[in-house]
């Protein structure tokens, strides 16, 4: 009898250090757990997850911006539908599966790349203000920007019958395409203000 309970504590050890808890938030992000707690009557979440430089950091969470909760591959929903007007749980699924693919997968380099072109422009021989127009053009365009139906569908064949999970990859598409083009910018026009500083110095010596 002494070893069944001995045996039961040991498997009990060992099920907690390896249980798995993710933290599944509206906008697409999954966020493996540490620790949680729950705080319902004011409406958020304490919890705390391991860092890449294996360090703890403690954070919250609104319950508003909260999905669902996984515990070892079992999801328990947050989400509630508390207007006719808002999407149920199932519609709200497909949005975040659909942001959770996108986080994951789609990776806009060339918007980055094209944000560099856009803010080596400052190079051209213009002055005043009207070198500034295009980069601020260029960066605010972009920002409606996603990608299309057919580049999601072609990765995702069931997505054609499912518009909400289109709706989902698409709009964290287009966030991403814009932080890149927006990163990009700066960094040409980094770029730009170095070369012309260093053609400076040069031409005062």
């Amino acid at each position: 009898m002494k070893n069944i309970l001995t045996l039961i504590i040991l498997l009990s050890i060992l099920l907690v250090g390896y249980s798995q808890n993710q933290l599944n938030l509206l906008d697409g992000r999954q966020i493996k757990l540490e620790s949680y707690v729950f705080h319902t009557q004011e409406g958020y979440m304490n919890y705390s997850l391991l860092k890449k430089n294996n360090k703890i950091k403690n954070t919250y969470s609104e319950l508003d911006n909260v999905f669902s909760i996984s515990i070892n591959g079992q999801d328990s929903i947050i989400y509630m539908q508390l207007l006719e007007e808002e999407f149920t749980v199932d519609e709200m699924s497909s949005i975040v599966i659909g942001r959770q693919n996108a986080l994951q997968e789609y990776k806009p380099w060339w918007a980055f790349a094209s944000g560099v072109a856009v803010g080596c422009t400052l190079l051209l021989p213009m002055e005043g203000m009207s070198m500034w127009v295009f980069p601020i053009f260029y960066t605010a365009g972009m920002a409606f920007v996603r990608p299309s139906e057919k580049y999601v569908i072609k990765r995702h064949e069931y997505a054609i019958n499912d518009d909400l999970y289109l709706y989902g990859y698409r709009s964290t598409g287009r966030k991403k395409i814009f932080k890149n083009t927006t990163l990009g910018v700066l960094s040409g026009i980094f770029v730009s203000g170095a070369i012309l500083t260093t053609l400076h110095l040069a031409a005062a010596q």
